[in-house]
Order: structure tokens, then sequence, then C-alpha cells
């Protein structure tokens, strides 16, 4: 007889289990607790910040003749570029997007 709380032995069934968080592959690296605990507030961070600058690149074409929105268009330049600079693709973070996206495509 086993004890209670064991399992027995033999085949779990598929889709048991916690679900997929995160779309890629995990990688233990030691960070900050401080930093730890804010890691998904970062990535959704990450994730507006790119919808928001995608959203002002758009505002600064439609009125490129504007001399008001140089500034702007200046602004966003850099941000892209510092977005670019982390090499992150903020669509694929979540697995969970990953599957609305999918479904959305169908």
């Amino acid at each position: 007889m086993t004890p209670r709380g064991t399992p027995k032995a033999g085949t779990r069934k598929s889709g048991g289990g916690r679900k997929k968080k995160y779309n890629s592959e995990l990688v233990q690296k030691w960070v900050p607790s401080s930093l730890a605990n804010k890691l998904d507030d970062i990535y959704l961070l990450l994730i507006d910040l790119e919808k928001e600058v995608a959203r002002w690149e758009l505002i600064c074409e439609e009125k490129s003749t504007s001399p008001r929105y140089e500034q702007a268009r200046k602004l966003v330049a850099a941000t892209r570029a510092l977005l670019s600079r982390l090499g992150i693709d903020t669509t694929n973070i979540y697995a969970d997007s990953q599957e609305n996206n999918q479904e959305d495509e169908s």
C-alpha cells in the first residue's frame, strides 16, 4: 500500500500540469530580488511601450509636413533605436499571447 498523496505508477494524462507562461525556452539566471519580483511588470511595460511607439510612428507619418511633429519624430526614432537595441520581440514573450495571435489569424 502506498502512502496517501503519493502518485501511482503509470503515465499521466496529456494536458496535465501547469500551463506554460512564457513562449520561449527558460534559462535560470541570478538577478537581484528587487528586479525578479518586477519581471512580469517589466515585460508588460516593454509590450506597452512598443505599442505606444508604433502608434506615434503612425501619427508622425500622417503629419510628416508639420514642423510641430519634428521633435516627436526625433523622440520616436530614438525610442525605437533603444527598443531595437534590446533585441526583445515583445509579441512572443508570453505563451498565451502567442495562442491568441494564432487564433486571430485563423
